[in-house]
């Protein structure tokens, strides 16, 4: 995820105006003997955990704050500041901030380089364990790893990391995320937001500690590359009566380790036409072209797609296959993709959960298009099994799946496609990657490329 802070990004009216926030539970702060804030750089903490800071602070909980840069590298083009004297500013705005949130809190400044808190993550996650190492009370707030900064993304990773080792609590503050995602994304975690309720003096708290980060409200100068970071239009995300986290509790725990049922699909899809934007989003269009691009031959006799939502992928297919069975676990989308494809008697839909209600018969080709995430590792392995058993000679299974993490997903794109590398009856003849997702071309052993097919080599 790319995203430019200069951009309009989504208005805080949008995201309040949605009905999701009804659903969303308190932060559960039972149980609770020391409240950790891990930020990537300075103002982080303020941003998406001031107000926690505060409240437990009057509270007389113990408050740590772990700075992992000191966010030198903000205005990458400024032509009056150095990242060396922009450190030393922003490590001072950051003590004064934190004073203002709860005074006498100890803060740790790590000086990672900024932007590459990735390759120091383990000096990061060793940080954070060091101090967490006596509370398995301590709740560990960091910032959320699918926030599209990739500091934050290491951050988040390094404090899961450390709140496992210690069993301790982790809850996952979004910053970048107000601005460019959408709260109909399907990627924006509803399922596990928390909200910290603020007080008035909690709020009145956070805008002095905001205001003290000058460096990033303010332009450096009036010179282009010195423009403010922090916009008003993006801090009124941060001026709300609330706080928002994602936490990982007993029911999400569960989820990591179980495949995600009917239910939640259910559940994801009510009121809900085209959740994932695959009639509006380039990224889908695209997407769907380089799958279909990457398919080693012209037609196919029959395929099976797994998890076929609303039918739109399905159709694309069916102009190649001469018999597509389509399947999904949840009812409202295949009735979406009947309707698409009404009259198209190449195509069938069965409501299946898969990979324990296989269907019988075998096949040329398997699509497992963004679904493979959705199982534990065991269903997915049952999965590439069936697969694979299920190949006509010659036959092609085609995964495709996003790589960014999602909390709610038991496994990562990238995991479900070292489970098929993994498969002994599998050969991967082909494939593309970005930063975005993974698609791969799979052929049973022994299997040739299409020019050595087409006796061009």
């Amino acid at each position: 995820m790319t995203f430019d802070h200069r951009d309009a990004g989504t208005t805080n009216a949008a995201w309040l105006a949605s009905e999701r926030w009804s659903k969303a539970r308190p932060l559960d702060l039972d149980g609770v003997d020391l409240l950790v804030v891990v930020a990537a750089h300075p103002d982080d903490e303020t941003l998406g955990a001031g107000g926690l800071m505060a409240t437990a602070h009057a509270a007389g909980l113990p408050v740590v704050v772990i700075v992992a840069t000191a966010g030198e590298r903000s205005h990458p083009e400024s032509k009056t500041v150095t990242p060396e004297r922009l450190s030393a500013v922003r490590r001072g705005e950051v003590v004064a901030a934190i004073d203002v949130l709860a005074p006498g809190t100890a803060v740790h400044l790590l000086g990672l380089p900024d932007g590459e808190l990735r390759q120091n993550i383990d000096s990061l996650t060793r940080a954070i364990g060091a101090v967490i190492a006596d509370h398995a009370g301590a709740l560990v707030a960091s910032p959320w790893r699918g926030d599209g900064h990739p500091d934050h993304t290491a951050v988040g990773d390094a404090a899961a990391a450390a709140v496992e080792a210690a069993a301790a609590r982790h809850a996952e503050y979004p910053i970048w995320g107000w601005h460019w995602q959408r709260p109909e994304s399907p990627e924006w975690p509803w399922e596990r937001v928390r909200t910290a309720p603020l007080g008035v003096e909690a709020r009145a708290a956070k805008a002095a500690a905001l205001e003290l980060h000058r460096s990033q409200t303010e332009p450096l100068s009036a010179e282009p590359g010195d423009e403010a970071i922090v916009s008003s239009s993006f801090a009124a995300h941060f001026g709300r009566d609330f706080e928002t986290f994602f936490v990982t509790d007993e029911t999400a725990a569960e989820l990591s380790g179980e495949s995600l049922e009917q239910g939640y699909f259910d559940t994801f899809y009510e009121g809900r036409t085209d959740p994932w934007g695959f009639e509006t989003r380039w990224y889908e269009e695209r997407k769907r072209a380089l799958t279909l691009a990457a398919l080693p031959r012209r037609r196919f006799g029959s395929a099976l797609e797994i998890g076929c939502s609303i039918g739109v992928l399905t159709a694309e297919l069916a102009d190649r296959v001469d018999d597509v069975l389509a399947t999904d676990i949840a009812q409202a989308p295949l009735d979406s993709a009947r309707r698409r494809l009404a009259g198209r008697s190449e195509v069938r839909f069965e409501r299946r959960a898969l990979p324990q209600e296989w269907p019988d018969g075998s096949f040329d080709l398997i699509v497992v298009s963004e679904v493979g995430y959705y199982l534990a590792p065991d269903s997915l392995d049952d999965l590439v099994s069936r697969a694979v058993a299920s190949l006509n000679d010659g036959g092609i299974v085609v995964a495709c799946h996003w790589r960014h993490p999602v909390s709610d997903y038991p496994m990562r794109g990238d995991d479900v496609h070292e489970a098929f590398r993994r498969s002994a009856g599998l050969e991967r003849i082909g494939g593309y990657d970005d930063d975005d997702f993974l698609l791969e071309v799979f052929g049973q052993p022994g299997a040739v490329s299409v020019a050595a097919a087409e006796g061009l080599v």
